[in-house]
């Protein structure tokens, strides 16, 4: 759907298509937060259409933390990124030496434990943390490739009109939310109620959803060996 499509149907199910009650302006300032409620809902492998690699970020250094953990970078459009992620640095979905390993995220309480002895890390497993809104890894100088979840698009009707970049089988749970903000405003509990429920149910279905479109998406690996995992879903078979 369109922007003005959206906006039509919204004024539909308002029972004010003439937009004396809810202006287009109106009706895309909430349009646009119902955006947001749903990317945060949804799974963030279901929102492609906003992923984005920033690659060869260079490091900077501080001595904020500890001295092997002095090289981060500013995941934001002000900082290292092409873009701003939603959400900032929850809005990241992986991190990886310039081409090479992922790097696997630790809590700031790890690191206070490194920091004491209780935990170690190792150059072979980088390890990286959020402080500041800044991204800190381990012993690490080399360049980083970035993946993360961009902000969509401002919806508007103005020259030049803005469409929703999300999937089109998200739209509609983007109306629900919406009407469900308008009826709101209009002090009709019931009508926002029956709206926010069809707009998590929508939400619930996609969600189902997994990954590989494989049933069993989201059991763990098993890590038993140091050499290998054993995938749940599809084991290693004996061979002969």
């Amino acid at each position: 759907m369109t922007t003005v499509e959206m906006n039509t149907i919204l004024g539909d199910r308002m029972e004010d298509s003439a937009g004396d009650l809810f202006s287009d302006t109106i009706k895309e300032r909430y349009l646009n937060r119902a955006q947001d409620k749903v990317i945060q809902a949804l799974n963030p492998h279901l929102l492609t259409d906003l992923h984005i690699l920033k690659t060869g970020i260079s490091m900077s250094t501080d001595n904020d933390v500890d001295t092997h953990f002095k090289s981060y970078f500013t995941p934001t459009l002000a900082g290292d990124l092409a873009s701003e992620p939603f959400g900032g640095p929850l809005g990241i979905l992986g991190i990886r030496i310039n081409d090479s390993n992922f790097i696997r995220k630790v809590s700031f309480d790890m690191v206070k434990d490194f920091t004491t002895g209780y935990v170690s890390f190792n150059g072979t497993e980088p390890v990286y943390f959020v402080f500041k809104g800044r991204i800190y890894i381990y012993n690490n100088t080399a360049n980083v490739d970035c993946y993360y979840l961009k902000e969509p698009a401002v919806l508007t009707t103005s020259s030049p009109a803005v469409n929703c970049e999300l999937n089109a089988i998200f739209h509609d749970a983007i109306l629900e939310f919406a009407e469900a903000e308008l009826w709101r405003l209009s002090n009709k509990p019931d009508r926002m109620n029956s709206a926010l429920a069809r707009a998590y149910e929508y939400i619930g279905r996609y969600n189902q959803n997994p990954a590989t479109n494989v049933i069993g998406e989201g059991l763990p690996f098993d890590y038993s060996s140091s050499n290998s995992l054993i995938d749940p879903i599809y084991p290693n078979y004996p061979v002969g």
